[in-house]
Formats: C-alpha cells, structure tokens, sequence
C-alpha cells in the first residue's frame, strides 16, 4: 500500500490566529517523531500568502523579523529532511494587516477568483516563488486551494498553468459549503481515484481533456502524462502510476485536523481495499494534460 499525508501549512484565522511555534513547529515535531519511525515523508500544502506577508513586515517589525526567522528556517529543515512543499493560496492576506496585537484578517477576498485575471497570475506567481525558494520552481507543481474554493476553476487555470502547477488537491466527495466567505459544491464529483478534466473539476472529459482530477477521499494525485520516464517522480506520481497499473480500489477518506487553520494532516492511499485515503488534483504544465486527485478538508 502507498500512503501519501499532506499537510496544510498555515495559522488559524481570527483575532486568536495562535503563533508559529504553537501551530507549526510544534504539530509538525510531534508528527515527524511518528512518520520518522518508518522513513516517511510528507507534503506540506504551505500558505504561501503568509510568508509573503511575514517577508513585508520583517523589514520594519522585529517581530515579523523574528517570526519570519523561525517559520523559514522551519521550513528550510523540512525541505532537508526530503519532505514536500507545495503550494496553498488563501488570497485574503493581500488584504490583511498587522498591529501590535497580531494580525488583521480581512477575509471579504477569500477566494482567489474574487480578484481579477492580472492579480490572480500575480498572486500564483508570487506565491509560487515564495515556496520555490525552499525546494526550486520545479519541486513547486501542487496546488491546495484556500477554503477548498477552487470553483469556478476556468477562472484560475491560465494562472496555475503558466506556473507549472499541474497537482491539484481541493476536492473531496460531496463536499458542500455555503458561507458568507466561500461555497464550494462537490456533490458531482466523479467517484473515482483520479480523471481528467477540461474546465469543470467535477466532469470528467471524455476524451481525455487537459486537466486531471481525483477526490479528496481517494488515492492519490494523477501523474502528468507527456513526462519522461527518466524524470525524477514524486511520491505522487509513482503512488498514482501504481493504482493505475494494479487496478487499486478507492478507499474511504480520513483526515485530521480542525478547520481554518494549523497544520492539518490528509492522506492518501493506494492499494488494499478500505484503506483510508485522501487524494488530491492535477493541474497540468502548459500544452499538457492536468490530473486531478481529491483531498479532504482545506
């Protein structure tokens, strides 16, 4: 059996939003002494608008400098260590500010289709470059949407391709919210471990369109096709490349983890029947197919 456990990188929301230490370094420590035990690696879906924001404050705040200190250096050792980074967009931190008291959320952008094609290509970039610095642009091919908002995907697809970003991993079987922030409406996604998709995650293209998906709930993420067999491979890839070639059954999605915030663990599995699994999207590089594989909550 493949076992792939992806992570949400990120702070809580609100005026009690919590500090690095506590919702990062710490969680991440506890669970690295178990998955360590086995050799295992994880992939961390990093809220990238967070750091962006932490490097704009770290040259007039010494707090910022300090925290931005800690959760680089944090994410250094992960990358060291062969662990994943990939990319998580909550867009309301280019609208969020900081006092004496912490951080400001303004969460009327919540979703990244609330801004315009320009500023969605700027953010995906900007975002994007703030992990790569880690791991390298080419290491950086996931996305986890913020919220889960990752419709209306016609709307963010020219922004994610031009990136390379050809994971995606935001949806999960009948997933439905409805709030003042953000709705999502998965209720029609395919049952199925991964598929490909034209601009509807939740259809899947008969002949095959340019962009894959698979449930959160599910196996995990797609490999691209059109890549060389010579080419390095992520654990996504080959964990999916096996449930396709051993015909693996979909098992029930687990995750952990509370909402809106801190490190929260999916997995994704391949493998024997009703293993607990967590898959995520595939979004293509230009000119190439995308995949999708589902996740569990964002």
């Amino acid at each position: 059996m493949n076992l792939i456990l992806s992570l949400d990188y990120e702070l809580f929301f609100g005026p009690r939003h919590g500090s690095p230490q506590r919702c990062l370094v710490e969680p991440c420590h506890a669970l690295l002494k178990v998955t360590d035990r086995v050799a295992g690696k994880l992939a961390f879906f990093v809220d990238a608008g967070y750091l962006c924001k932490l490097e704009e404050h770290a040259r007039t705040s010494a707090s910022a400098r300090q925290e931005a200190h800690q959760v680089f250096g944090h994410l250094e050792a992960l990358s060291r260590a062969g662990h994943e980074l990939h990319l998580h967009i909550h867009p309301h931190w280019e609208d969020t500010r900081r006092s004496e008291h912490g951080w400001q959320f303004d969460l009327k952008r919540y979703a990244l289709h609330s801004f315009p094609a320009a500023q969605i290509d700027d953010i995906v970039k900007r975002y994007k470059d703030a992990i790569a610095r880690f791991v390298g642009a080419d290491a950086v091919f996931g996305y986890r949407a913020g919220g889960w908002v990752v419709q209306p995907f016609a709307t963010l697809a020219p922004a994610l391709r031009a990136h390379g970003i050809w994971l995606d991993s935001s949806v999960f079987p009948g997933g439905l919210t409805q709030d003042s922030t953000h709705s999502i409406d998965f209720r029609r996604s395919p049952d199925k471990d991964h598929w490909r998709f034209d601009t509807d995650p939740l259809t899947e293209a008969s002949q095959g369109g340019p962009t894959g998906a698979s449930p959160c709930a599910s196996s995990p993420a797609a490999s691209v096709t059109g890549r060389g067999e010579t080419e390095p491979r992520s654990r996504w890839e080959n964990a999916i490349s096996q449930a396709s070639s051993s015909g693996a059954q979909r098992a029930p999605c687990r995750s952990t983890g509370r909402r809106r915030g801190g490190s929260k663990a999916r997995t994704a599995s391949t493998g024997k029947r009703g293993a607990s699994a967590l898959s995520s999207w595939a979004i293509p590089k230009p000119s190439l197919p995308i995949r999708s594989t589902a996740c569990s909550d964002s």
